[in-house]
């Protein structure tokens, strides 16, 4: 006598995608997994530390670049706390490094939104059509299959974009 509100209504369908019980395994996982790997990157940077001598490093005691002092070595003014000369960057050229970095974050942030929302509707059009799909068993465990898959799509995007950020830094003009 009753009907079911996912067998009526499109949104209740929708909704079950992102809203179900695996969200909540899922979101322990994430939280675990994010806190494992901070302790292990902590190790990992102390191991690294250690091994390149830089245990006493301070991030203030850092020294000019050699590639910095080589361009603006013509340009220099006094630092009104040390009083010795050091050299300057006009702020054009400060300013056109920044609207070059921020334009190449935001273009990755893009990408990265693109690729989610490309996720999402991957999620929407294969539940539907997997759901309709003529064997019973793939019929049955469609939210399985979609989530399945997905995820092997969601890990292969994750290991492209590494890459293309590793090649974005290591090719980049203003690293060290």
């Amino acid at each position: 006598p009753y009907l079911r509100l996912s067998d009526s209504c499109i949104y209740a369908k929708v909704t079950h995608l992102f809203d179900n019980g695996a969200t909540v395994f899922f979101a322990v996982f994430m939280a675990v997994w994010a806190t494992v790997f901070l302790e292990f990157w902590k190790r990992r940077r102390a191991v690294l530390a250690y091994d390149w001598d830089l245990i006493d490093w301070e991030e203030e005691e850092e020294e000019i670049r050699p590639q910095f002092e080589a361009k603006y070595s013509k340009k220099e003014r006094m630092n009104p706390i040390s009083g010795k000369p050091e050299p300057y960057q006009a702020f054009t050229d400060k300013y056109s490094r920044l609207i070059v970095s921020a334009s190449g974050i935001f273009f990755m942030i893009l990408v990265v939104i693109a690729a989610v929302f490309g996720i999402v509707i991957y999620r929407v059009i294969t539940v539907s059509t997997f759901a309709a799909f003529g064997w019973a068993l793939i019929r049955n465990n469609s939210q399985v299959a979609t989530t399945g898959t997905a995820v092997c799509i969601n890990f292969c995007i994750i290991m492209l974009l590494n890459v293309l950020y590793e090649k974005v830094a290591f090719c980049s003009p203003f690293r060290a």
